[in-house]
């Protein structure tokens, strides 16, 4: 069974490589694709640009481009998501296998395999459906990808869309959010934090954890 799994990697990258638009059709066709569209904060000025406001969006996000991000961030990210980034080209059989290791010996899952091009690709082509077929796809999309897009331009774009917690997708909306401050300006322990965010929003919450912490003082 563990040979079967992490054999898997070998299987991804054959189908992403060779006729994998004859397998899946149009699925697996980045020309094919258009992005979901993910809403962006509108901002009001004054005649001498002084900011008035924010007209938010569904979601709060404002992309920014790569000089609006501190340097600390996308190696933060890289550090903590995809180690491997820029030696794999979108999918990384070797990170599959160790989290499979992983997962057999712990008997649950404990470690995902996914690149930061491939929840890129989740995040812009894909549903959330968790599916064999839905994962052939995502990876023959990420290899695509890979060949189509600078690594600089697959980490800035994944910046700008992941999802960090309390409403805030980007790491611009992120900074703001959890700092108070523009994602330029985050400092290396700021950028950490927030890089470990997107592996569970939820758990890593800042808010959350002060508010438990908070609350167990109280009942102490």
């Amino acid at each position: 069974m563990l040979a079967a799994l992490i054999g898997v990697p070998i299987v991804i990258v054959v189908a992403g490589t060779v006729g994998a638009t004859a397998v899946f059709g149009s699925r697996c066709d980045l020309n094919a694709l258009r992005p979901v569209a993910v809403g962006q904060n509108s901002f009001v000025y004054a005649a001498n640009g002084t900011e008035l406001g924010v007209i938010p969006a569904e979601r709060n996000r404002t992309p920014v481009t790569r000089g609006e991000i501190s340097p600390w961030v996308p190696k933060a990210t890289v550090a903590i998501e995809d180690r491997r980034f820029y030696s794999h080209g979108g999918v990384d059989p070797v990170g599959i296998a160790r989290a499979v290791v992983a997962d057999v010996q712990a008997g649950k899952v404990v470690q995902g395999g996914s690149t930061i091009t491939q929840e890129l690709v989740r995040n812009l082509y894909l549903s959330r459906e968790r599916t064999f077929k839905r994962k052939l796809i995502e990876a023959c999309l990420s290899i695509k990808l890979s060949r189509q897009w600078s690594k600089d331009r697959i980490l800035t774009a994944y910046m700008n869309q992941v999802f960090y917690g309390n409403h805030a997708y980007g790491i611009e909306a992120a900074a703001e959010t959890y700092f108070s401050r523009t994602a330029k300006d985050l400092t290396l322990e700021q950028a950490a934090l927030l890089a470990g965010l997107p592996q569970a929003p939820s758990s890593y919450d800042p808010f959350g954890i002060r508010r438990r912490r908070s609350a167990a003082e109280t009942t102490s």
